[in-house]
């Protein structure tokens, strides 16, 4: 029986970051309102991110994105603020 996956479970080093978050990362970080100097941070050290680095980073850019939807745009507008104390 191999239990090199539970020894490296408990070796203590951090996992790598998921083929599935790098392409999440990769294919939606153009979309977001990130400075560019951000941006080339992230995709310069993708590949050496920890999985819960790139959680962190997933996070960052969901909360940051464009939306495309005019009307979820608005929405996301009107929460964070930008339209003052008016009643809509």
């Amino acid at each position: 029986m191999n239990n090199d996956w539970f020894d490296e479970l408990l070796d203590g080093e951090p996992s790598g970051i998921t083929d599935t978050q790098w392409l999440i990362i990769e294919s939606n970080i153009d979309s977001t309102s990130l400075p560019l100097s951000m941006k080339s941070d992230i995709l310069s050290r993708i590949n050496d991110l920890t999985e819960l680095e790139a959680e962190e980073i997933i996070t960052i850019i969901n909360e940051n994105k464009y939306e495309r939807d005019p009307k979820k745009q608005w929405l996301k507008m009107f929460r964070e603020g930008v339209f003052g104390h008016r009643d809509f």
